[in-house]
């Protein structure tokens, strides 16, 4: 397993996000701030190459043909003082070739300068210190027209020199603009990925965190708390699983407490119940009216109070069976046998019965499923107004199976929409409707719930009705049709699609 390597402290992670992924982009920049400053130095020496070329060209047309006006003047007026008119010209010219030379040439055009130099330094050696003698003349004359014309040719040259640099220019800013997307592109990349992955690493603890935090809330101690990252945040993860390990102390204290108490109770609560029997069966003689009053309200509460003691002991009996046993179980029937069970909670009230849906089957335990539907089953009874319905709905997807239990009483507050499930927690409209309860069935099913992997929620919080959707991660498959047979005096139908079951006052009949 690699072990990722996190700084001190989450303050330090987060300023190291930041930094590393600024620097791609800091990188782009400065890439483009050298690429701008490459190119504006390259455009300053192309502008003096540009100058420097444009002067040599001019200077070659026009020194040479000077050149060439000056020796045919001193042939025809033989006047030494245009010799020294020359000498001054050929001078600058020779100046006006070296500045050539300078420039970023090809080797077609140095060597046209080297003729042009060859050709003056020929023409400055013909002529003579004053006056020119006659058999030399035409030669002088053809030399200065050929210089005249090499010069022209050369300066033709020289002039190609600020196109290639103009076209220069143009390419490298053409390239620069082509590669300058891609590099920025690859920075924000590098940037975005940087970002991405310190998010990932910043959120992954704190995600552990909040999972360690509701599965406390949730009353699951059971399995160790174990954060990764910052020293800080592994710091934190010690102290909540310190929490969880007193939490599941206490917790296991008030169970042993409950076991002891409720077994305590419930001998001398034994007596006092036989003891109200006796005297109810009239044992140890007749009794006035009065007494008998009060026998029956000490009867009636020994009975409520041994209900309130069996309650008890059955949630730690649920609570600390850990142990599932997997078979597959078919919830249409599990169904039937809870409503044949509270058969006679349903003629009391008055209250029928409907299941609708598809007929799943599921991997779970068989028993814990039962109580789950046996809590829910009775919580909905008890609301449920005189004459109401509760349905019970089932659907599945590929991964899921899911079931409803919905009433038609008073419905559960928003805010009360997680503390049903809590233990001993009795809402309001518990104390409204008068309804008698321990607070510990809706508390059962979470647990139940939670062992199979699945989910218990209230849905529509605040309306009408209640109405507890339970989830179970198995796959669910839809059971083949089974034959109609008679369970307990009542009649049982099934079909692969749906099924359907009423009570009502007088009879108890499932629909398919």
């Amino acid at each position: 397993m690699i072990r990722v390597y996190y700084p001190r402290s989450l303050t330090n992670v987060i300023l190291a996000c930041f930094v590393l992924s600024a620097v791609p982009l800091v990188v782009a920049l400065a890439e483009l701030a050298l690429g701008l400053d490459s190119l504006a130095k390259r455009s300053q020496l192309a502008v003096r190459e540009a100058e420097a070329a444009s002067a040599a060209s001019r200077e070659l047309r026009d020194l040479p043909a000077r050149i060439e006006r000056a020796v045919r003047q001193s042939l025809v007026l033989d006047d030494a003082s245009l010799i020294d008119g020359f000498r001054k010209l050929d001078a600058q010219l020779e100046a006006s070739l070296l500045r050539a030379q300078s420039l970023p040439l090809k080797d077609a055009e140095r060597g046209q300068l080297r003729k042009v130099s060859e050709q003056r330094k020929a023409l400055a050696a013909a002529m003579p210190p004053s006056t020119v003698p006659e058999p030399d003349r035409v030669r002088l004359a053809e030399m200065a027209a050929d210089l005249t014309d090499s010069a022209a040719e050369a300066s033709s040259q020289l002039s190609r020199v600020t196109e290639r640099e103009v076209l220069a220019l143009r390419e490298m800013a053409a390239k620069t603009r082509e590669n300058w997307p891609w590099f920025l592109g690859v920075a924000a990349a590098t940037a975005l990925l940087l970002a991405i992955g310190f998010s990932v690493l910043i959120a992954r603890p704190l995600r552990n965190i909040d999972r360690s935090i509701r599965r406390l809330g949730r009353g699951e101690f059971s399995e160790p708390i174990v954060i990764s990252g910052p020293s800080d945040l592994r710091s934190l993860g010690e102290r909540l699983d310190w929490l969880r390990r007193r939490l599941l102390e206490l917790e296991t204290s008030q169970s042993r407490f409950l076991r002891h108490v409720s077994h305590e109770l419930k001998t001398p609560l034994t007596a006092v119940r036989e003891g109200s029997e006796l005297l109810n069966d009239r044992v140890v003689g007749e009794m006035s009216r009065q007494q008998i009053d009060v026998v029956r309200i000490i009867r009636e509460n020994t009975i409520s109070l041994q209900r309130l003691i069996e309650d008890l002991l059955s949630y730690q009996q649920h609570k600390s069976a850990t142990q599932l046993r997997v078979e597959t179980v078919e919830l249409a029937p599990l169904f039937d046998r809870v409503v044949r069970e509270h058969r006679l909670d349903l003629l009391a009230g008055g209250v029928s019965v409907k299941s609708e849906g598809p007929v799943l089957a599921l991997e779970g335990d068989r028993e814990r499923l039962r109580v789950v539907l046996d809590n829910l089953l009775s919580n909905a009874i008890k609301y449920s107004p005189r004459g109401g319905c509760v349905r019970f709905v089932t659907s599945a997807d590929e991964d899921h199976v899911v079931f409803e239990m919905q009433d038609e009483g008073p419905g559960i507050a928003a805010d009360e929409a997680e503390r049903v499930f809590e233990s001993f927690y009795r809402g309001a409209a518990s104390e409204t409707a008068k309804v008698k309860g321990t607070g510990l069935g809706l508390a059962i099913v979470r647990e139940y719930v939670l062992a199979h992997g699945g989910r218990v929620e209230v849905v529509g919080a605040g309306e009408p009705g209640g109405r507890f959707r339970v989830t179970l991660p198995r796959r669910a498959t839809v059971v083949a049709a089974a034959p109609i047979e008679e369970v307990g005096g009542a009649s049982t139908a099934r079909d692969a699609p749906a099924h359907g079951t009423a009570v009502d006052a007088g009879r108890l009949q499932v629909r398919g």
